[in-house]
């Protein structure tokens, strides 16, 4: 009994931490959003549109998550996945708009190849996509370049269509215990505790989404050569997100 009483504060625990990353992503990009207007920004009506959108949309994934780690009756841990179609073109190109109000002087290029549209949770993806590319902000010099590809459709075993996102940099490689972090799925990977070699919740959070949506993680690194992480999602959805 004590073991298992082990094992639910062990899971509380990994919530509660995957929560407070969670919030502080999500409390970093609503004051970069919001500093907009204080930057003479604010005569751009599109812009501020696209702003205040953004700061109510990572509001509401906040509450989410509090809802869950802390719900008023019992409830599980994971969410019901929110499924619309969506074009990971604009996931990533919202997802670089994020990361570029907190380094704006960094190098993000994009790429895209073809249509990229599937059936997924858009702002799950988006968070996962934020993750990768705050992972790949923090542990590589500043002024390194960065680079966010879209790649749709391709083919996936069996023939299989999906869509593909990787983000790609030059800075020191991935150790072997972040790379398992992404590559290992979520309920495997010993209840998320943090990694080696610059891993972390972050990586945590990109794999629970991958595995939600019935996708697959690669890892390409090599020490001082860079390292590119690519997921691969298929255009329709093979989960309930239970």
């Amino acid at each position: 009994m004590n073991d298992n009483g082990n094992v639910h504060g062990d899971e509380r625990q990994q919530r509660v931490e995957v929560l407070l990353h969670e919030l502080r992503t999500s409390l970093t990009t609503i004051r970069g959003w919001a500093e907009l207007p204080l930057q003479g920004l604010s005569d751009d009506p599109e812009l501020m549109v696209r702003a205040l959108r953004r700061i109510q949309d990572e509001a509401d994934h906040m509450y989410e998550g509090i809802q869950r780690v802390f719900p008023r009756g019992h409830a599980t841990w994971k969410r019901p996945l929110h499924l619309e179609r969506v074009d990971l073109r604009d996931v990533a190109d919202e997802a670089v708009a994020d990361m570029g109000l907190l380094d704006p002087e960094r190098p993000i290029a994009r790429e895209d190849s073809g249509p990229a549209t599937l059936v997924a949770d858009a702002r799950l993806l988006r968070h996962a996509v934020r993750n990768l590319l705050g992972n790949a902000l923090k542990h590589t010099p500043a002024g390194s370049p960065v680079t966010v590809a879209v790649r749709g459709p391709v083919s996936g075993p069996g023939g299989a269509p999906r869509v593909e996102l990787s983000v790609g940099d030059r800075g020191p490689g991935m150790g072997p215990r972040a790379i398992a972090r992404l590559t290992t799925p979520y309920q495997e990977d010993g209840h998320g505790e943090p990694g080696g070699g610059g891993g972390g919740l972050g990586l945590t959070i990109v794999r629970r989404v991958v595995d939600l949506h019935g996708g697959e993680v690669a890892v390409s690194s090599a020490p001082d050569r860079g390292t590119t992480v690519t997921v691969a999602l298929p255009t329709v959805s093979v989960s309930s997100g239970n």
